[in-house]
């Protein structure tokens, strides 16, 4: 699967997009827009003759107002510079509203406004225009004319701030965020969280999708050491289930914390762990510590090597 086809899974979720500009083009438009009208445009253009023309993703939307006119995203995904996008965009944002035009259904509705948008994933920079005045080295005319003013929205993922991805709350973060981890303990713990943030069903085929995304895409060009281990913890029915050495130097500040506060007085009901109290007592501390810190409950049976109904009972008490 290329990085094109697994952003247009992603983003032909409406939830996706709107994530998108809430959080990485602008709040204040968002508020401004009715995401429940969101729907997909065709995105072949060919006219008589000539050359057929194809963009990644068309989205089209109402404004909150009930204005006429309504908005359409222009979503592109690209993966290296191409310093033609200005015009690339130009052209899709012109045929698509001469297509619009052409439309019986759509006669003498007013023109929608253009949102292009790009996604860049690459590891440089992006450095080509996204603004049609940059391409030209002539001052602008004195009067108001011309298509100065058309741009697109950049978002270049591997180099976005910090904080602005941290401060994100929609969907598409979570893709942003594993394009950005530098590490495979980095991914352990994305996957953790965002698997606890997007448990609800509706994210099932998403996460799934996240996961061949990763393994096909992400992970063979990062080439990030230990990644393989990641993947096939990810396939184990979409939870970290596989303990291996890595996962178990990962949990072990949680196991030395236990130990070092001492330990719980008690022991598991229905089955004794160990010969010894002090071994049951610090079992249950290491897996009251998990509790805390958002672990699944068949991970913390697997890791602390406690029966899983144990586990359930120990969180209904705590």
């Amino acid at each position: 699967m290329s990085h094109d086809s697994s952003y247009k899974k992603f983003f032909s979720r409406a939830d996706m997009v709107e994530s998108l500009v809430r959080d990485f083009v602008s709040e204040d438009l968002a508020q401004e827009l009715d995401f429940t009208t969101l729907e997909p445009m065709p995105t072949v253009f060919q006219k008589h003759g000539q050359t057929e023309r194809r963009g990644d993703l068309i989205w089209r939307l109402q404004w909150r107002d009930g204005s006429p006119c309504l908005l359409a995203i222009l979503l592109e995904f690209q993966s290296t510079i191409d310093k033609k996008m200005l015009c690339r965009l130009l052209e899709y944002a012109t045929l698509f509203l001469e297509q619009t035009l052409d439309d019986d259904k759509s006669k003498g509705l007013t023109l929608p406004q253009i949102l292009p948008i790009v996604l860049y994933n690459g590891a440089k920079p992006w450095s080509a225009p996204c603004v049609y005045g940059e391409l030209s080295e002539r001052e602008r005319l004195a009067y108001e004319c011309g298509i100065w003013d058309f741009k697109y929205h950049l978002i270049d993922i591997r180099h976005l701030e910090e904080s602005l991805v941290d401060k994100a709350k929609g969907i598409s973060a979570w893709i942003f965020r594993f394009e950005r981890a530098v590490n495979v303990q980095e991914m352990e713990r994305l996957w953790k969280v965002m698997f606890r943030a997007l448990k609800n069903p509706t994210y099932e085929n998403l996460r799934q999708e996240i996961i061949i995304w990763l393994e096909t895409c992400v992970l063979p060009v990062r080439k990030i050491s230990g990644a393989k281990i990641v993947v096939e913890r990810l396939k184990e029915e979409e939870k970290m289930t596989v303990v291996t050495a890595e996962m178990e130097d990962w949990t072990l500040p949680y196991i030395n914390q236990g130990r070092a506060e001492g330990r719980l007085e008690g022991k598991l009901e229905g089955e004794r762990i160990g010969e010894a109290k002090g071994e049951a007592r610090e079992r249950i501390q290491v897996v009251y510590r998990m509790m805390a810190e958002g672990f699944e409950d068949s991970l913390i049976s697997k890791l602390a090597n406690v029966p899983l109904i144990e586990v359930q009972k120990l969180r209904l008490q705590s």
